[in-house]
């Protein structure tokens, strides 16, 4: 005999379909009402700076916003740019306090959300007016140990002024600019010319930024006296000189007489092409010395040795 009961649990499954739609939507409404706070970085842009006004400080690239809204919403906001524009045409020359508070004016990107806090909350933004004249141009030695020992002559500067523009509080209180030329002791006595650049703070611009610079330098030297062992170029085994010393007498930047390790440069040696002597003889040889920067040697005695072979062991 055949039965006709339909099994239950087939019957039901448009039910259960239905149900866990609900409860599916359920659990979105749910998430996507969930409220939730992130915090995120707001990039500031400008626009609106009165003509003639500059800002010397205080301005800030970027803030931190904390936001409340909803989960789904903020959690799309991870790795979103967003940035606000501030508008400084009501800026006046002085200290401007600018809170950072958005109000109304939020950034299309954060409409949905309500606003908690904003670091920092406000902004001291330094305006002053922008001044521009013309101021000569300094020429000064680049520091170094022997600055101290030259002085220039024969200065020409080409152009001798120029024209700077900046903050009138910086330009006012500026009298002249200034370029630096290095101290060359190679080129006493020698004219010398430059394409040099300009120095300034950094708000301020010029025009040319580069002057040509034309000069000489006389060095303040002392004459003083050294000796010094002779030294061999290359080796030379079983090989000796005599005297094994020399005496010099040099002249030196004034400001490098107690400077042990420029001194110290002053060697004197025995050139490496020399022919050296057979076993048991001799020959004699010239001298050379090396000089630093700036030094000269006045004499040198005894201007040759006698270089003598002593027998293997």
């Amino acid at each position: 005999m055949l039965s006709n009961t339909k099994d239950p649990q087939k019957g039901n499954w448009r039910y259960l379909l239905v149900a866990f739609l609900l409860a599916l939507g359920l659990w979105y409404t749910l998430n996507a009402r969930e409220q939730i706070e992130r915090v995120v970085e707001v990039r500031l842009d400008y626009k609106g700076l009165p003509t003639g006004l500059i800002v010397t400080g205080g301005q800030l690239n970027k803030v931190s916003v904390r936001l409340r809204g909803p989960q789904e919403l903020l959690r799309s906001m991870t790795n979103r740019e967003i940035s606000y524009t501030m508008d400084l045409s009501g800026v006046t020359p002085g200290k401007n306090v600018i809170p950072l508070t958005t109000g109304e004016n939020k950034p299309p990107e954060l409409r949905a959300y309500e606003v908690l806090e904003v670091t920092p909350s406000r902004m001291i933004l330094e305006v002053d007016k922008i001044m521009e004249t013309n101021l000569p141009v300094k020429v000064a030695l680049r520091a170094s140990p022997a600055a101290s020992s030259v002085r220039l002559k024969d200065l020409v500067v080409d152009p001798p002024q120029v024209t700077v523009r900046g903050p009138a509080s910086v330009i006012a209180s500026m009298k002249e600019i200034q370029a630096e030329i290095p101290v060359d002791l190679a080129a006493e006595g020698k004219a010398v010319s430059e394409e040099v650049p300009l120095l300034a703070p950094p708000a301020v611009e010029l025009n040319p930024q580069v002057v040509k610079v034309t000069w000489k330098i006389d060095v303040k030297r002392r004459t003083l006296s050294l000796q010094r062992d002779i030294i061999f170029e290359g080796e030379n085994p079983n090989v000796s000189a005599q005297p094994s010393r020399a005496n010099l007498m040099v002249s030196v930047p004034q400001a490098m007489v107690k400077d042990a390790g420029y001194l110290a440069q002053f060697q004197v040696s025995i050139p490496s092409d020399t022919a050296m002597p057979a076993e048991d003889g001799a020959v004699n040889a010239p001298l050379q010395v090396a000089v630093p920067q700036g030094g000269r040697v006045l004499k040198i005695s005894p201007e040759t040795v006698s270089i003598s072979r002593h027998p293997s062991e």
